[in-house]
Order: C-alpha cells, then structure tokens, then sequence
C-alpha cells in the first residue's frame, strides 16, 4: 500500500463551521423557495460536509479485521482524489448509490448496532467509492476487491456512467482502475470499459445498463442498492421493489420528464431545488389507479414511485417526495419539533396515527402540490378547465388545512423550526382564502385522501 494520504478525521473547526451554517439558516422558506434557492443549497452542503466527515470517521473498532485494509486505503484514494479536485467527493456522495450506505452505517453505530450489516455494507460502500473514482478518472492506483465473509461480491451501480455488474461466479475478484473494472470470477474474465459499458451476461458476471436520463443530473432506473428498500412504514405498502411494470425505462424516462416540465413551467424555483438535491428515481412498478411512492432519511437523492398514465399524478408525485428529500436531508441536523414523536395524531393522509413529525412531512409535502395546482389554474392550463381535476384540486386544499390545523395547533417547534412552521401558517391562510375564493358554497371533502395514502 502507497504512503498514506488518508485526510484527518474531522475537527472542531468543520464542526464550528456546521454550526454556523444552522445559524445562518432561515427555513422561512423551506416548504417553498419565495426568491432563490440559497436554503436547499445550505443544506445541501451541510449535509455532504456531515457526509463525507462521517465516511472518514467511522470507528475502526466496529470494522472487520478483514475490511479494515479495504476502507483505510477508499479513504486515502478519496483523500487523494480530493487533493486534486476538491469536486469529486461532494459529486461521489450526492449519488445515494453511495450516501445510502454512509447513514445506514450511522444508524448502527450504537452498543447494540448490528455489526455483520455494518461491514456487509461498508464493503459495498468502498466498492461503489471506488467506481465511481474510476468513472471519473481519479483513482491515485488501482484498488482490488475480493468476495466478503459470504464469498460475494455486492451489485456495483452508477447511474453517471449507466451501468449496473453483478458478479456471480466463485472466487470473485474485482480490479478498479481509471476507466475500467476488470472481473475475474468462476474461472472467467471480463472487463468493463466505463466510458462505453457494454451488456455481457454469463453465469459469471453480468453487465447490463439500467439508466435513462430524464434531465441533466437525474435518471430514472429499475436497478436499486439500497439497503433499506424493503423497509416500509407505510401500512398499505410491502417495500420497494425495483420493477418497471412492463413498461420501456425509457417510456418512465418520458412521462418523468415531462412532469418535471410542468413543475418547471409553474413552480420554477421548486424545480431548481429538485436538480440540486434529486438524482434517481427508482420505479417500483404501474399502477393505473392508484400511485404509491417513498423516500428515505438514510437515502437523500432518492425518489421511488410507481408510473401512473395521468401527467398529473406523475407531477403531484415527483414534488411530494422531492420535498420529503429536502426536508429529510435537514433532519439530519434539526428536528424542527421537540414533540416530534409523541404523542400520536390521526393524520389526514394516513389512516394510521402519526407522531407529528410524520403530519408535518405530509403538510410539507402537499402544500407546494396546491400551489402546483394554483399556478397552473392561474396560467390558463388546459387541465385546469376539467371538472375532475378542480374537484382534485379542492380535495387538495382540504387536505392540506387538515393537516396544517393538526401541526399548528400541537408543534413545539425548536429555534430553527419556528420559521419554518410561520411559513406553513402563510400557506395554510393563504390556501383558506383561496377555496374561500374559489368553492364558497362547497362542502368539506374528505380529509383522508384514500388516493395519496401512498404517497410516504
């Protein structure tokens, strides 16, 4: 191994530095951006700080004898990486085919942690470090990795250069250097180009390319390494399971794009914080009448939903679990409540009862779906003259006050929540005036949406 570059762990002065960046939040607008997105990109680089520095820290008393060679050389090729371009880890890590592995380790750092999940998991993050150092062309040497404990070697995946390997054979070794991934398993050779992936399947490896660009930054993918995909709080769901119900990724990539449009069009702001934070969309299948769709606080960057025919489904889809990624991504660092977790609120999406922290994700999640709506009625579009869709539209609102009228009437919001729950109060008047406006006469409307219930 090559004298070590490894960078030191972090220090007071990066704490300090965190901590003056919570200072200088104001979450007035985190729901939705008023002028800028200077918010979402605050966090945004508190949470890769958090990230990276939790990578290079984790404790080595927790590492198997046998990973510890394996992590402390990532780190120093990362170091190195760094020394030349000090782009490359943010880039690395804002892809949850990585991050998902630097929370989910997090999360297992306690007495009782699982220590087997832990190094199965640093593995596969040292694998997909590695990868994506080759893609771009920064590995300081080459880096080797060989089968763990069970003799095999996790799914490397990147949706940068579209490409997913799956070793299979026995005794499996695996060989990165800039542009390459070179495979010997079963008795068998392969080599990847990764500027140019090209598709092999044998009993060995398989190579296969699972990516389609939607726009810039964001791809849409049935290829999936998280490991907490099949954990579901949602008690009308059973996980996440990639799948693209039949349907071409490139048939996902075309609606997906063309809801971002909408958003674009309407909520333009919301639409640049979905490019700094979002980067997959993973489709967990087509269903034609109702929508199910999830996030993760361990996985910033990921979306998973199921197709749906309706643009409008898709629209309302894609800005409801992108704001659950943004809020996620500033719960790593504040918890906007102190009475986040009990006691338990009915919760006008669920038809469980939810600590408030989970009424305050869908207010948040929902309020910029009105205003989608609002700004399309607003700018004449063609789908704002249809019946179903007002009546959609005013089924919203009532949603969104119910849950509103829950979170504010109970939050004990901490320093930084309290503008962030005055911003909910404006939204929640300004909705109330708008049906006021709009239906006079109209009857409240179910609060329990059945048709977003899965939505989590």
């Amino acid at each position: 191994m090559a004298a070590s570059t490894r960078l030191p762990p972090p220090r007071p002065p990066r704490a300090q530095r965190n901590t003056a960046a919570l200072a200088d939040l104001n979450l007035g607008d985190l729901t939705e951006p008023r002028h800028n997105t200077v918010t979402v990109r605050r966090i945004l680089a508190m949470y890769l700080t958090k990230t990276l520095a939790l990578f290079r820290s984790i404790p080595l008393s927790v590492v198997e004898a046998s990973n510890r060679a394996l992590y402390q050389e990532t780190v120093d090729l990362l170091a190195a990486a760094h020394a030349a371009d000090q782009q490359v880890g943010p880039q690395i890590f804002r892809l949850p085919t990585v991050n998902a592995f630097v929370h989910c380790i997090a999360g297992q750092l306690h007495p009782a942690g699982d220590r087997v999940a832990i190094n199965a998991w640093l593995r596969e993050l040292c694998g997909q470090v590695a990868l994506e150092l080759a893609i771009v062309g920064r590995l300081a040497r080459p880096v080797h990795i060989g089968s763990g404990t069970d003799g095999r070697l996790p799914l490397l995946c990147s949706p940068t250069a579209n490409v997913a390997i799956t070793v299979r054979g026995l005794q499996p070794r695996v060989r990165f250097s800039n542009g390459l991934v070179q495979i010997e398993a079963g008795g068998e050779r392969a080599v990847v180009d990764l500027r140019d992936p090209q598709p092999m399947d044998s009993q060995a490896v398989k190579v296969w390319r699972p990516y389609a660009r939607v726009v810039a930054g964001l791809w849409v993918t049935d290829c999936d390494n998280n490991p907490l995909a099949m954990s579901e709080a949602h008690p009308d769901k059973h996980g996440n399971r990639p799948d693209l119900g039949g349907h071409s990724v490139q048939q996902w990539a075309t609606l997906l794009a063309e809801a971002i449009a909408l958003i674009d069009q309407h909520l333009p702001l919301l639409g640049e914080e979905l490019r700094l934070l979002a980067r997959v969309f993973v489709a967990v299948g087509y269903d034609a009448e109702r929508h199910l769709s999830a996030s993760y606080q361990e996985v910033i960057g990921t979306i998973y939903l199921t197709l749906h025919p309706q643009l409008m489904t898709m629209a309302e889809a894609v800005v409801h679990e992108f704001q659950h990624n943004k809020i996620n991504a500033m719960f790593h660092f504040d918890p906007l409540l102190h009475n986040a977790w009990t006691p338990l609120y009915s919760s006008p999406v669920r038809p469980d009862p939810r600590p408030l922290h989970g009424v305050v994700l869908a207010v948040h999640a929902f309020q910029p779906v009105a205003r989608l709506y609002e700004q399309m009625s607003l700018q004449g579009h063609a789908l704002a003259t249809q019946t179903a869709w007002n009546e959609r539209f005013a089924r919203i609102i009532t949603l969104d006050r119910a849950g509103a009228a829950t979170a504010l009437d109970h939050a004990l919001p901490t320093a930084l929540g309290s503008a962030f729950f005055a911003q909910m109060r404006q939204l929640d008047e300004h909705l109330g005036e708008l049906a006021a406006q709009r239906w006079p006469n109209a009857a409240p409307t179910q609060a329990n949406l059945d048709e977003v219930a899965g939505h989590d």
